[in-house]
């Protein structure tokens, strides 16, 4: 785990040098250099590989440079300091990072892919995914490795069904994991560019908390396992059952921004059906939202001025009770 640790001492946000330094130590004596999008990817085992395991190689940090870690006796990691200017541990996604890492050491067949730009809206999956190119073409699934916790595999991004339940479950089974459970709360992260056309597309626990917030902290134990277990797998016993082709409407993230699947309604029924879906998530998950929200930077003063809200007089009282 020593270079797990040695990862995460760097606050790199998009287009930092501190970026640039982590990937040409890290990720270029692998990979070589990165396609013109700022992504890294190779190919292991097969050149029209079955599995694309995935992940990012930005961090959400507000500023660019080094930090100190500390590692409980329990085994988690956590921000030596607490400084809000350090703003996060970056757990995501550096942790996605070391896993790949480990499975290419491994030899696992698949294609690696660590993107540009995630962090700022998954800039380099979106160019990637774009271009489809020729490696992509056989692929039947899409893991990426940047969902928080030690439970999920998420069957759905920004309510959008991106992974079967059936594919969920079995990739549960096959790393043994049966705590691995179908999780429909996914936000988004780089497989949700790939959609419409590679079959499963999910996102999978990696073991750390509190992401994007000077309390993330990362299980390492629980890493270990996951790493071993994704060493270990079978990755021909999995069942692809999503059809990309039955897809209704194109989801506000498509990379082609154009505005219709195969559907007669067209797209502004689309966008109230996945409307009405997102209120409905918010209204079932109400705290998971919320969650969501002050991870990406919210908090009540900011969404109330997006929402163009005047804050009433118990609006403010409840925000000065929460030392806003």
């Amino acid at each position: 785990m020593q270079q797990l640790l040695d990862m995460l001492n760097y606050m790199r946000p998009e287009g930092s040098n501190a970026q640039r330094l982590f990937c040409k130590k890290y990720l270029e004596p692998v990979f070589g250099e990165p396609d013109e999008d700022g992504n890294y990817f190779l190919l292991v085992g097969s050149k029209y590989p079955k599995i694309a395991f995935m992940a990012h190689h930005d961090t959400v940090h507000k500023d660019q440079g080094f930090q100190r870690i500390h590692v409980s006796s329990k085994g988690h990691v956590s921000l030596a300091e607490k400084n809000w200017s350090r703003s996060c541990l970056g757990a995501d996604c550096t942790t996605g990072v070391y896993i790949i890492l480990r499975m290419i050491e491994a030899d696992v067949p698949g294609v690696y892919i660590i993107h540009a730009g995630e962090e700022i809206g998954c800039v380099g999956s979106k160019a990637l995914a774009k271009r489809r190119p020729p490696y992509l073409d056989k692929v039947e699934a899409a893991i990426s490795f940047d969902r928080y916790g030690t439970t999920s595999i998420i069957t759905h991004q920004m309510g959008e069904r991106t992974c079967s339940d059936e594919f969920a479950t079995s990739l549960s089974s096959t790393l043994g994991m049966p705590y691995l459970t179908p999780d429909p709360t996914g936000a988004f992260t780089d497989s949700i560019e790939y959609i419409h056309f590679i079959p499963e597309c999910t996102n999978i626990s990696v073991g750390y908390y509190n992401q994007h917030s000077v309390n993330e902290s990362q299980d390492l134990n629980y890493l270990e396992e996951l790493i071993g277990n994704l060493i270990d797998a079978d990755w021909g016993a999995l069942d692809i059952v999503r059809d990309p082709r039955d897809m209704i409407f194109r989801s506000s993230l498509d990379p082609w921004g154009d505005n219709y699947y195969n559907d007669s309604g067209g797209y502004q029924s689309a966008v109230r059906a996945e409307t009405s879906f997102l209120a409905e998530l918010c209204s079932d998950y109400p705290e998971e939202v919320a969650d969501i929200l002050r991870n990406v930077g919210y908090d009540a003063a900011s969404l109330l001025e997006d929402l163009n809200i005047n804050p009433t007089s118990h609006d403010l009282n409840r925000m000065l009770e929460a030392n806003y």
